[in-house]
This record gives structure tokens, sequence and C-alpha cells, in this order.
């Protein structure tokens, strides 16, 4: 018996399905209203977060010169190209051979640039191409800076500045002890 009344259309239900237009209208108008509000804090979030991306990569790159530095026991340096916004890691030994070594630890690349462990190309990193707009700026000489066997960098104090808008990090390396900080 309670089958049969499940299968019997709804009676006595005086309520309407749906939405008027004026209804439709009024949600309408107040998504609207919230994405005019919500819009620009969301660009500005991702202004935030692509440039805390992009200087989370750059102090990566540093502490990995860093890291081959001592583990080889040999010069490796970071040097970040202003006009091209883009930083490469490379090997001091081979910096001025335009020739590969492929067969070294860590393998090396024209230029001496350091092959990366993962994806097996150079170390390379376009700031621009994949933070859109991101600016690299440095106080080292020529955008350059080494780090020695025991850790120390070649600079007294280097500053890579990472830029996007009128937004700004801070990264720093303490030439004596090596330390990279962000501000």
């Amino acid at each position: 018996m309670w089958q049969r009344n499940l299968l019997k259309p709804m009676q006595g239900c005086g309520s309407q399905q749906g939405l008027t237009l004026m209804e439709c209208m009024i949600v309408v108008l107040i998504l609207g209203i919230v994405g005019m509000v919500g819009i620009p804090h969301f660009k500005g979030l991702t202004s935030a977060i692509r440039l805390n991306e992009a200087a989370a990569e750059l102090i990566s790159g540093l502490q990995y010169t860093r890291s081959l530095a001592v583990e080889h026991q040999r010069s490796f340096g970071l040097r970040a190209d202003l006009s091209g916004n883009w930083f490469a890691v490379f090997d001091g030994r081979y910096r001025s051979d335009p020739g590969a070594h492929l067969d070294d630890v860590p393998p090396v690349g024209a230029n001496g640039v350091v092959i990366h462990p993962l994806n097996k190309m150079p170390y390379t990193k376009d700031l621009d191409t994949i933070y859109d707009g991101v600016r690299i700026s440095t106080v080292p000489a020529g955008g350059e800076i080494r780090f020695h066997p025991d850790g120390h960098s070649s600079e007294i104090a280097s500053l890579f500045v990472i830029q996007l808008g009128d937004e700004q990090r801070m990264i720093s390396v303490d030439g004596t002890t090596g330390q990279i900080n962000a501000r």
C-alpha cells in the first residue's frame, strides 16, 4: 500500500516550483556586486603569490649553489641576468668553457651551467616567463655571486631584489657565513 502512494503525483501542494524572472535578476545583481568587490582583492593576492614563489625560486637556487660548493669542495656560483630576468647556477671551474662536461659530478652544460638533477636540463630559471611580470635586480657586481668550499660567498654582502609592481622581496647573502635571508 505504501508503494502505491509513492507513485502518485503530489497533490495539494500549492507552492510554485522554480524562480521568477525578478528573483533571477536579483541573484545576478548580487553576484555582480560581490564579483566587483572580490576580483581586485583576488588579483592582489595572486600577485603576492607570484612574487613569493619567484623569491622562493631564487632562494632555492642560492641554497643549491652553496650546497654544491660545500659538497664538491670547489667554487660554484649563481649569475642573475637583470635584463632577461633569469638566473643560472654555474660551476666555477667551467665558467668560461663553452663545452659541456656531462660526465663530471655534477654534470655541467655549456659555459659551466650546472645540469639540474631532476629534469636533466641546465639549471636556469626565467622568472619573467614563469612568474609573469617579476623583475630581478642585484647589488653584486655583474649580478653574480660565488660560493666557496667553506660556504662563504665572494661578496661581503649581496642583495637580490625581486619586484612585481610596487611590491618587492629582498634576499640577502652574508658573505662571511654564506647565510641566506629573506625579507
